[in-house]
């Protein structure tokens, strides 16, 4: 590994690093930067999107080729959403980076890998089967601004220079983010994982780099912390070796279930059902995997026809949400199997591959039967009713508001959480919402049983007609507000919108 570093941040204050292309392309040199030593072919990296402009996707690739119909990243409006990958970098040492919609982005390295004779001792993948390392629930959640050390895995000698670990953190207490770095030395500039609302669970993959000690992470917002681990990179006094070797590859495709996949064409991964993906390729594979429009749980993936671990790869949040995560996972002779919690659809690019054997399969490929009831489904969230709002604030003789994006975040993701709920409406915690939006807040509530053409009006109505509600509407120290509804139809057909919406002083 190298120190982790920034290579490029795109955000107004964050330096130089890199060169537009396109007003969503960017390249990065990374000739004599950062310790990336001559003559490397890829990078592991992590890659982070900062307020981007609506709902879209991130890839990553070398400089010299046309961009591949893959992706590394995915991210809704407002968020800020990051994932590890290795990717690889042209004979230059250039990377590009692109965003399908108006985007910040910020660019760590955290590894770089160079060609090698046949056998070497440094740096190669020891593969395991993953397993926990750490957890910190339910007692020790880590406070903001705290740390946690977690020690070498058993069986990891103290000359290891990496871990490949999978990150997450859940029952987020505030937005932040989280900081990886070798134990026992100064915490970098750079960012591993990033939260954007109370109570939330984000993951992300990587290789990290490590010391004797382990590794610590640093958490600027707080929350329980989750390490699963499935490998670690040999250091100088390994035995020299030809297993563990990484062969770089450009970024393809491997499953789609929402086209054809070995479950048919079409069919998605139903609730506690599962995919096997045949590979031919023996050793292990460094991947990305995606959820997309999958109910709020976890996914595993793991060596096939092997007993599914204890760890978790992804973590989607609910309909709507398109999660990716990086991972590397050893294979058995019959490929990987994925195995999903919640129904979801589920996306498979390969990065590349590191030499050596595969574990048998023992044991049948996951079952995948369709539920006897069909599963609710929930709209995409819609901003509704400003105009309505600004002319009752005229009334009243206040200037009008205007659309705050962080407020229409958190409008949003508490509509999806009151909609996943199907029952009656609460309003979120206040101090968490203010955090997110970055001044105090206010907020209105409900939801409306109407068709979903006549739900917001009506909704509208209920907030004006109910005096603690127009009092929102009309105060006069809101300049800002973020609105959002989503609409929730069940098996029957029958629907329910639930509405929020966030007023701001900024």
């Amino acid at each position: 590994p190298v120190q982790p570093c920034r290579l490029a941040d795109t955000r107004p204050d964050g330096g130089n690093g890199y060169s537009r292309v396109d007003p969503q392309t960017i390249s990065i040199s990374t000739l004599n930067r950062c310790g990336i030593p001559t003559g490397s072919t890829a990078l592991a990296v992590t890659l982070t999107v900062v307020d981007p402009a609506a709902e879209g996707f991130l890839t990553a690739w070398p400089g010299d080729h046309r961009l591949p119909t893959v992706s590394n990243l995915n991210f809704q409006a407002d968020q800020t959403r990051a994932n590890g990958t290795i990717t690889k970098i042209d004979d230059l040492g250039r990377l590009r980076v692109y965003t399908s919609v108006p985007a910040f982005v910020v660019v760590d390295v955290v590894g770089a890998f160079v060609p090698q004779g046949a056998t070497v001792a440094a740096g190669r993948f020891v593969p395991s089967t993953s397993s926990r390392l750490f957890d910190s629930r339910p007692n020790n959640i880590v406070a903001a601004g705290g740390s946690v050390t977690v020690p070498l895995p058993a069986g990891v000698p103290a000359g290891a220079i990496a871990l490949a670990l999978n990150i997450t953190v859940t029952e987020s207490t505030q937005p932040g983010f989280v900081t990886a770095f070798p134990a026992g030395t100064p915490m970098p500039t750079a960012s591993a994982l990033n939260l954007d609302w109370f109570d939330q669970t984000r993951a992300a993959g990587g290789i990290f780099g490590v010391s004797a000690q382990g590794i610590t992470l640093f958490l600027s917002g707080g929350g329980h912390v989750v390490v699963d681990y499935s490998g670690y990179f040999t250091g100088p006094s390994a035995s020299p070796s030809s297993d563990g070797l990484f062969s770089v590859v450009d970024p393809v495709r491997l499953m789609d279930t929402r086209q054809t996949s070995p479950l048919g064409v079409g069919v998605p991964i139903y609730p506690q059902g599962g995919v096997e993906l045949p590979l031919s390729q023996r050793g292990s594979m460094a991947y990305n995997v995606t959820s997309v429009d999958g109910d709020a749980g976890f996914i595993r993936g793991y060596a096939a026809g092997t007993p599914q671990p204890d760890t978790s790869t992804l973590n989607p949040q609910g309909q709507g949400d398109i999660v990716a995560n990086f991972a590397i996972t050893q294979t058995s002779d019959h490929g990987l199997d994925f195995w999903s919690q919640p129904q979801t659809n589920l996306v498979v690019d390969l990065q590349g591959w590191f030499s050596g054997p595969s574990v048998t399969a023992t044991i049948a490929a996951p079952t995948n039967r369709a539920p006897a009831t069909p599963r609710a489904t929930y709209s995409k969230c819609t901003h509704e009713g400003l105009d309505r709002i600004n002319t009752e604030r005229r009334r009243a003789r206040v200037a009008a508001l205007v659309v705050n994006p962080a407020a229409q975040a958190t409008a949003c993701a508490w509509a999806l959480h009151l909609a996943q709920l199907a029952g009656g409406i609460s309003h979120s915690v206040a101090a968490p919402r203010d955090a997110e939006v970055g001044c105090p807040t206010g907020e209105n509530v409900a939801f409306s049983t109407a068709p979903p053409s006549i739900a917001v009006p009506q909704l509208m109505d209920l907030w004006m007609a109910s005096p603690p509600h127009h009092a929102n509407i009309v105060f006069r120290g809101y300049v800002g507000i973020g609105l959002g509804y989503v609409t929730r139809t069940d098996a029957t057909g029958a629907t329910r919108t639930y509405g929020s919406t966030t007023f701001a002083v900024c």
